[in-house]
């Protein structure tokens, strides 16, 4: 007979550690700056489109 294992598995290890509010707080801020860096490359982007002169 298999022995039941109650350690977490891999993915509820990483479920738990990411539902931290420091480990939160951090994947918001990431998320804020990179989705900031789009807005900004989006911006050059139209703009070099539209520029005749660049």
């Amino acid at each position: 007979m298999v022995a039941c294992d109650d350690q977490p598995n891999l993915v509820e290890r990483a479920v738990f550690k990411l539902s931290e509010p420091k480990n939160q707080a951090r994947l918001l801020q990431v998320a804020w700056k990179i989705s900031l860096l789009m807005m900004v490359l989006g911006f050059i982007i139209m703009i070099r489109t539209i520029s005749p002169y660049m």
